[in-house]
Order: structure tokens, then sequence, then C-alpha cells
């Protein structure tokens, strides 16, 4: 995965035609958008501005958010390339039943109440699963919340996108995968994906998995051109044995992030009755994903931060040779705990040689300490510390990758200053334009040419200014000092498994 994404679809794998659909058709919406599911739905896919022809079906009314409303499939003037139903279980059936006389042969379900809900839940699975055999119809689901897939038919549409969740917002486009048995996971997680700079291209809620699966997805994934990195919700695993398989053909090219949520028994009764999977021991699990070289957690924020440091590695092809590390900080508590964490995740903090003290004590404070880290006590030379410093540490040679403790957001300073009656100089306002300029731009070029990151961080939310910069520019900024090391360690392991097994 590289920076051109000037790439042709993978279109030689039927999901191709899933996640690129010309026309759709609708059952389960209408006008009322803050209430009704189907309807918050159908207007995400109208927002993506991708799809050609839209065709809602509803027995009563006969406009729907725009779109002519048809009383019947059977009535639509054209066969649509997928169906998606948002429909109370009894009717499901019948309407399966006549989007195959209709011809239509691809299906969303996000119709709940299946096997998750028992023995006549069974009988509703069976009754859909002998109509999808009798028209050849493949169908995502039952209860899920279909997919999003950000290069919707590029590049023939750049800036389309499709979307059949109910959230409306959406990430930023990117080379992260998502295949989830679970709508939250999926979609639900987008709001902070937006703000952390998780750049998504795909994000799947497969439900019951009752007719496509999680290695039809992977199967997919795997030669697609716009999949770097893989995140994977998992509540079981139906094809064992496939799956092992296929994993160990992608993780040494494209690394897998999977969060499976059994293993305790809490979480097994949970887990059935949400998709009426059988979760389950954690070990097994656990033994699966290391033998895979896939990278386990239990925590959604180190799901998203995981996918979001090997995807920046995948893009910019920056994979560290070892675990050296070194840390630059205006501040000593953080710089301490940044140092304590990263020992405590394998990594060394070497002390630098003489000869790179001495060049850093020239540009550090009297009061400062060039052994590292780098401590500068509050220095506000932002070049010295987001530029210079990193480059004569890669130069140097004596680490493999960088922390940075001391973005921080001076918009609201200024603000409050400006408030209290002081005026600010121009050029002290003008700061986040010098940024760009003499830092941004140039620290990224220097990562891909030593190939050794360089993970920013600082005290502020992710919502402020300065740090949406940095998200803007691509480039890794964390909002806590804790994470950096952690998602280091991360990189180190996968990059030594990535060596390991090409």
């Amino acid at each position: 995965m590289t920076e051109n994404n000037k790439i042709e679809p993978f279109n030689d794998h039927f999901l191709n035609s899933f996640l690129n659909p010309r026309s759709i058709t609708v059952f389960g919406a209408n006008n009322n958008l803050l209430t009704t599911m189907g309807s918050m739905q159908l207007r995400n896919i109208i927002a993506g501005g991708g799809v050609d022809d839209i065709y809602p079906v509803h027995p009563r009314l006969d406009k729907i958010q725009g779109f002519k409303a048809y009383k019947s499939v059977l009535e639509l003037p054209v066969t649509p390339d997928l169906a998606f139903l948002i429909l109370p279980t009894r009717v499901v059936p019948q309407v399966m039943e006549e989007c195959g006389e209709k011809g239509i042969k691809n299906l969303l379900i996000t119709s709940g109440g299946f096997r998750e809900i028992g023995k006549d839940g069974v009988q509703f699975s069976q009754e859909i699963d002998k109509i999808a055999k009798k028209y050849k119809i493949r169908f995502i689901g039952p209860n899920c919340l279909g997919l999003y897939n950000a290069w919707y038919r590029y590049p023939e549409k750049e800036d389309a996108y499709i979307n059949t969740f109910w959230p409306y917002a959406v990430p930023k486009k990117g080379n992260i995968s998502i295949i989830s048995q679970s709508g939250t996971i999926a979609a639900q997680t987008f709001w902070h994906a937006k703000e952390m700079g998780v750049n998504i291209g795909k994000s799947l809620s497969v439900g019951n998995e009752r007719n496509i699966d999680m290695v039809d997805f992977l199967e997919y994934f795997k030669n697609d051109p716009h999949t770097g990195v893989i995140g994977l919700y998992i509540e079981e695993i139906k094809r064992g044995k496939e799956f092992i398989q296929l994993v160990k053909e992608i993780t040494p090219k494209k690394p897998i992030v999977a969060i499976y949520t059994g293993g305790t028994k809490a979480a097994n009764r949970s887990i059935k009755s949400h998709t009426g999977s059988l979760g389950g021991d954690q070990k097994i699990y656990d033994a699966v994903f290391k033998e895979a070289g896939i990278i386990s957690t239990n925590y959604i924020t180190d799901f998203l931060y995981y996918l979001r440091t090997l995807s920046f590695a995948q893009k910019y092809n920056i994979f560290i040779k070892g675990n050296r590390v070194g840390i630059i900080t205006d501040s000593g508590g953080s710089g301490s705990m940044m140092t304590k964490s990263s020992e405590l995740y394998g990594l060394e903090v070497p002390e630098f040689s003489k000869q790179l003290k001495d060049d850093l004590s020239e540009l550090i404070p009297f009061t400062a300490s060039a052994k590292n880290p780098i401590d500068v006590t509050f220095d506000a030379n932002f070049l010295n510390i987001f530029y210079k410093f990193p480059k004569m540490l890669m130069k140097s040679g004596e680490v493999d990758s960088i922390i940075v403790w001391g973005v921080f957001d001076f918009d609201d300073v200024i603000e409050t200053i400006e408030q209290s009656g002081m005026k600010i100089d121009e050029n002290i306002k003008n700061m986040g334009t010098m940024l760009d300029r003499t830092i941004l731009r140039p620290v990224r070029s220097l990562m891909k040419k030593y190939s050794i990151p360089v993970y920013f961080s600082g005290p502020f939310p992710y919502r402020f200014p300065w740090f949406q910069k940095f998200i803007s520019y691509d480039l890794p900024i964390f909002d806590f000092w804790d994470a950096p090391p952690k998602c280091l360690k991360i990189l180190y392991e996968y990059s030594q498994y990535r060596r390991d097994h090409s």
C-alpha cells in the first residue's frame, strides 16, 4: 500500500458487486429521518453521492425522501444490483422470494430475530437459506448494518462513497478495512476514527454470517489494492481451518488487528443473544492469533490506535528496524513515563553517545538534559523539538524510532491573552502557518528517508486545531503519553514478523 491511490479497484471477486452497486432498492425506509432506522440508512446512501439509481419499496407511500416509491419490488423498472432489507423478521422470507423472482442476486439483511432468538429464529434462518439457494442469491447478514465503502467505484467517482450504516459521520478515506460481527464496532466507532485520524476505506457489519462470512471478506481484502490493514471484531470463526490458512497468507503483507470478544462465561452468554454465535475459549483464540500473526487486543481504543499505527507504516513503508527509542520532551514527568512505558514494552531507551549529547547540548538550555530523553524543560523552540532534534537522532543512527512530547495548541492560549486585554504580535498568530511550511511536511519526508517513525504527543484532546493540523498531514499524533510506546511496540513486533515471513 503506497501513497499512490490511482489504482483500479479489485473487480475479480463476487463481493465487488456488493461494495460497488450502481443501483439499489431499499425496504423499510420512510420519510421520518429521526425515528426510523431504515430512513436514516437510506439518507446515508443518498449522502454518499454515488449510487446512480435508488428505488425505495413501501406498501403505502408514493414518494420517499424525494424518490418515487414502489409498492412491490416486482414493480421496479429495472433489476437493481443490490437489495437492502430493514424489515420485521416475519416478512423477510416473502420479500426475499420476490427479490429472487425479480432476478436480484445480492442482498443486505439488517433485520434481526433469526438464530439469536432461539427456535423460531432458527426456522426463519432455514427459510431464507432455502430461498437463497433456490434463486442463487448471496446475502450479508442477517442482523447487520451492512457496509461502508469510501472507495466506491473508484477512480470513476473519486469522492463518492456508499454507507448503509445509520451514523452520519464518516472518517477520512484510507487503507484500513474492517470486518465486524458487530454493527457497533463497524459503524459507531466512526466519530472517534474521524477525530483521531483513523482513515477507514471499508467497514463491513456481517452480522450472523448466514451466507457470506469473514473468510469471504478476507479473501476479498487479500487482493484489494486499497486495503493495507485489516481490523477484525470476532465473536466466532465459522471456517477455522480456512481462516487460519488465509490469514497466514495475508499477515506478512497486510497486518491484521483483532478483537475477540468471547472467552468468559458472561461474554459467551452475551454473544449467543447477540448473533447466536457460540464463543470459544480465549486461550484457543490467543493461540490461533499468535500462530497466524494476528495482533490481538481486548480494548477498542487500542484497536483504533493499532490500526492507525499500521496504516501509516503501510502507506509510507516505514517499518522500524530495531527497538531503540529516542525521546524528546519539554516535560520531565511525561518523559519519565514514556521512558518507563517503553522499557516495560520491551523497547530500549539508550543513553546517547558523547558526540550526540555534545551536539544536542549546543541547542538546548543549560538546565536541560541531552542523555535520552532529551528534556528541554519547556523550551518553546518548535523547530528544534519537532524537526531539528528528530533529524539529528535519525542521522546519528542511534535510534530506530522517536517520540516527541510537546505538541501544544496555542490558539486557545492566544484567545485568552487577547481577551485579557493584551495584543499579540502577528508573527505569533501565524505560528500555525510556520508549522505547516517548516516542520510538518519536512518531518514526514525525513521519516520516509530514514524509515524511522516519529510519534508526536501532547496534552490536548484531538479536536483542538493544532492536533487536527498534524492529522491533516497524516502525522502520528497522540493525546496522552502512554499510547506512543504501546504503538511502537506493536509496530516493532509486526516489523519483525514481516521480515521473518517475507
